[in-house]
């Protein structure tokens, strides 16, 4: 049975499909019991490189990847779900609607999908893509950080919050094309101060699109002497 949290009925979390209030008592690791089963979770054959969904099985990578792959700087990525419109809507309350107890369920999700394949992979440390402080002050928090930080309370794995920071205030990367967001990106990036020297790492995000951003720090990180770089992140687009 589960014990009953008094602030969980005076100021319960939100299910991160529907939005409403779910006390811990009906709740399914945070989201209401049948919106869990609702997410576009990728369960079948996924692109060798990206993580997203393949539309022809007979193939290893997405037609993205076919075209841009080799290119990418990152190693590998996966994951949870594909993104549609429920999926948006629920990225765009926890980047810009104040639903930051989103990312305790997802990062859990993210846990319970990919901690062991991942930790078979050698992983050392996770960081988060890192907001500059402007957009921070702005916001009140960075969504990628949470989700990094549930992430790894519930895989075990370590969060180091200030590997790797953002030194740039990058302009918004949703209406640019793929070469404007990687000129947008450079040196946005850098290592910050830390006793630390990862081998492997993962990059923790809310949603791949291009992976310009994923890359932009893979770059940085393998300057550092981080020999992989996989990434994990909440929703990608289809095949």
């Amino acid at each position: 049975m589960k014990k009953i949290n008094i602030l969980d009925y005076l100021y319960p979390p939100r299910c991160p499909v529907c939005d409403k209030p779910v006390l811990q008592k009906e709740s399914h690791d945070g989201f209401c019991a049948t919106c869990l089963g609702k997410l576009p979770i990728i369960r079948g054959k996924r692109c060798c490189k990206c993580g997203r969904a393949l539309s022809d099985l007979e193939k290893e990578y997405c037609s993205d990847c076919l075209k841009y792959g080799l290119a990418h700087i990152y190693d590998k990525g996966l994951a949870l779900c594909t993104y549609d419109d429920a999926l948006r809507d629920m990225i765009y309350r926890l980047k810009y609607g104040n639903r930051s107890e989103y990312a305790n369920a997802l990062g859990k999700l993210l846990a319970d999908s990919f901690a062991t394949a991942l930790k078979r992979a050698g992983a050392e440390g996770v960081v988060a893509v890192p907001l500059h402080e402007k957009r921070i002050r702005k916001r009140g928090y960075n969504q990628a950080e949470l989700l990094a930080k549930s992430f790894c309370m519930h895989s075990g794995i370590p969060f180091y919050k200030h590997y790797v920071e953002r030194v740039k205030d990058t302009k918004p990367l949703k209406s640019m094309s793929r070469p404007e967001r990687q000129n947008n990106l450079k040196k946005a990036f850098k290592i910050g101060k830390n006793d630390v020297k990862l081998k492997v790492s993962i990059v923790i995000d809310d949603i791949y699109t291009t992976g310009s951003t994923i890359d932009a720090l893979a770059e940085v990180l393998k300057e550092a002497g981080v020999h992989k770089v996989y990434f994990l992140t909440v929703a990608i687009g289809d095949d």
